[in-house]
């Protein structure tokens, strides 16, 4: 299937060229749903996702940068085209039903929480995320951030990964974690536009894993960490480089069962 890298800029020209898309294209389904943690691959499946032609980014006007909860007819009927729609919801009652009564396919991305914590300890301290994402902590180290994170951020993100797990529609939502885009990101791609009803040519999809990769985005290798980007590091267990001892059991305290329960850790000596 040939690429189209045609952009067009601007709300009413992007919606028209939906329209145009819906016209042209004849896939399955109109509205495909990212719905992750935030550090926890999200930004790279979109953008997998829009890779096949036709789909482009699209976000309901009630998901804000500090709110992610569907209201009523965000998803039902679709919006005009096809659309891939990137998105942090909790797995609250609402938006579990408003997923699933949409019928559009959904992937669910975690990440090893202890990733997550210092994931966040760098991405807290970007440019301009002093203004929603926890600014209290901005002020801090890494080492501080990460306590911070332990304390006041890491039992919502249990919540969230247990909550989603419990809830997923088999059939509706495929469950992949980052850990294991990173080591077949070319399997993963493969299994999700399968689940999408979009599969694609292995060529096509190595090709598609090929350009949007950590060495091609960032123009490093993975695990050469630059602390002022949004894509840091691009590997799986950077936690064992931060925490301390005191940090590990503060950690346990809070999700030591969790990540078994995630398939993480076998138990808690770690």
């Amino acid at each position: 299937m040939a690429h189209d890298r045609s952009i067009i800029r601007g709300k009413p020209l992007r919606r028209l060229q939906r329209v145009f898309n819906q016209r042209r294209f004849h896939y399955p389904h109109r509205c495909l749903l990212v719905v992750g943690q935030p550090k926890s691959g999200t930004t790279w499946l979109t953008r997998l996702l829009c890779e096949v032609p036709g789909y482009v980014r699209w976000t309901p006007p009630s998901i804000k940068i500090d709110s992610h909860h569907f209201q009523p007819g965000d998803l039902t009927p679709p919006p005009a085209g096809y659309t891939v729609i990137k998105c942090h919801a909790p797995p609250t009652e609402e938006n579990v039903r408003l997923i699933h009564e949409s019928g559009h396919p959904y992937v669910l991305s975690i990440r090893d929480p202890r990733d997550l914590t210092v994931s966040w300890a760098y991405y807290v301290g970007l440019p301009g995320r002093d203004k929603w994402a926890n600014p209290e902590a901005v002020a801090l180290d890494i080492p501080q951030r990460i306590d911070f994170y332990i304390e006041r951020v890491l039992p919502r993100m249990v919540d969230w990964a247990q909550g989603w797990r419990s809830n997923r529609n088999a059939q509706q939502g495929l469950l992949i974690r980052y850990e294991d885009m990173l080591a077949d990101a070319e399997g993963c791609l493969a299994n999700l536009y399968r689940h999408c009803g979009l599969e694609q040519a292995p060529e096509w999809v190595r090709k598609t894993v090929e350009r949007h990769s950590f060495r091609k985005q960032t123009g490093r290798d993975p695990g050469q960490g630059d602390s002022a980007q949004f894509n840091r590091k691009g590997i799986a267990g950077d936690w064992r480089n931060h925490f301390t001892d005191e940090q590990k059991v503060a950690f346990k305290a809070v999700a030591g069962q969790a990540l078994i329960g995630l398939g993480y850790e076998s138990g808690v000596d770690w």
